[in-house]
């Protein structure tokens, strides 16, 4: 991956790599929002950015197995 690969333009290569693999390491749609929302960016941003990523993401389940569920 190049930095003309990630978005937005502002983040570093090495920003872009730390986000992709937060993303690559989550286990539930909340955590990809909780690591989109770390580092500034969007859904938008994740689909422009990284959208292989983006395409694994809804496979993962709405929340990280284990969590407690909403009453």
């Amino acid at each position: 991956m190049n930095e003309d690969d990630c978005s937005p333009s502002l983040l570093s290569q090495r920003e872009c790599g730390a986000v992709a693999l937060d993303i690559f390491s989550a286990t539930s749609k909340a955590e990809v929002a909780d690591i989109l929302n770390r580092h500034d960016l969007s859904h938008a941003d994740l689909l422009a950015g990284f959208p292989d990523l983006a395409e694994a993401v809804q496979g993962l389940p709405d929340e990280s197995p284990g969590a407690p569920e909403a009453a």
